[in-house]
């Protein structure tokens, strides 16, 4: 197949598998670097030892190991997906992973943020930066809330196809269901409207094709709605899509200038935010492991920072010197 054929197979294939938009823009931008620079390896290799010599060639230009990782899963999603010949080892100079220490922002911080918030580019930002620190959520999961995945009664939200393509439930904070309430009564108004207008909801996968009420119906409104129609990127439709990070994002970023802050404060920031005051609340990690949805604890460790318990030596001697 030649190149143009190949990013439509793999294309056809990431819809198919139900992998987000995004997750087919990644793959394909990086099938279609790694095509690029195949003609300069030699005929004779495998395709194992051209995949080591692209992604040697990205370690010593220096990436990130997540970047690295990236294009060797995209890769070998090629070759297995859209070739059909799964790759055997790959022994490439791998970039290493630091060690990181994740950062989060003091209480009093958070608690500066949160006051100095406020709502931008006409969106409810202030609410949404809301629950990111209140649920431990990451920055696009409010944003893709439909209105039946919002259970006031039960204080919690239902977070669908996350990471890993998992589902999860979070508690709602009480102090935010007065505001939610207000949020869906939007919602509500806004696909009102576009039901009148016969504009419909972008959909998830195929569900659009298999039940086309779907997208007029309530269940299936955004909770954040944006402004105005766009194209769907996939279908060509003219549809509703919800608010963009962006907003939230700038916000925050608005906010700590605001609020005096000196470190970096990404929305990001708010999850570790979460999981080290509920941690130090007395949160379990294992609970905060299934809120947080990491499939392995190592991960909700890296979040948590250690208690200090330790007496420091110098103290025990300090009163005595």
């Amino acid at each position: 197949m030649k190149a143009p054929e190949v990013l439509q197979s793999l294309s056809d294939k990431c819809r198919r598998m139900h992998l987000s938009y995004a997750t087919e823009k990644s793959y394909a931008g990086w099938a279609q670097s790694y095509i690029r620079v195949l003609p300069k390896y030699p005929k004779e290799w495998t395709s194992e030892k051209k995949v080591e010599a692209f992604l040697t060639g990205l370690a010593k230009r220096n990436v990130a190991a997540a970047t690295q990782n990236q294009a060797l899963n995209a890769i070998a999603f090629l070759y297995k997906e859209v070739v059909g010949t799964p790759l055997g080892t790959v022994n490439a100079l791998r970039v290493k992973r630091p060690a990181t220490v994740r950062e989060a922002l003091s209480v009093d911080d958070t608690r500066a943020l949160l006051a100095a918030m406020e709502d931008w580019g006409g969106y409810p930002t202030r609410l949404v930066v809301r629950l990111l620190y209140g649920c431990g959520l990451r920055v696009s999961e409010p944003l893709e809330l439909r209105i039946k995945d919002v259970d006031l009664g039960g204080a919690r939200l239902i977070i669908r196809s996350a990471k890993g393509n998992k589902d999860r439930i979070v508690p709602l904070p009480q102090c935010v269901l007065g505001e939610m309430e207000a949020q869906l009564r939007v919602a509500r108004s806004v696909l009102k409207d576009d039901v009148a207008a016969g504009l419909p909801v972008a959909m998830p996968t195929e569900l659009a094709r298999k039940y086309p009420k779907a997208p007029f119906q309530e269940p299936w409104a955004w909770v954040f709605p944006g402004h105005a129609p766009m194209t769907h990127p996939r279908t060509g439709l003219r549809v509703r899509f919800r608010m963009h990070e962006i907003n939230a994002q700038r916000a925050v970023r608005a906010a700590a200038a605001k609020a005096g802050i000196a470190m970096r404060v990404t929305p990001h920031v708010l999850r570790h935010s979460y999981a080290t005051h509920a941690h130090a609340s007395g949160a379990p990690a294992r609970d905060l492991q299934e809120v947080l949805g990491h499939t392995k604890l190592e991960t909700t460790m890296r979040y948590l920072r250690p208690a200090f318990g330790i007496v420091s030596p110098l103290d025990a001697l300090a009163a005595k010197l």
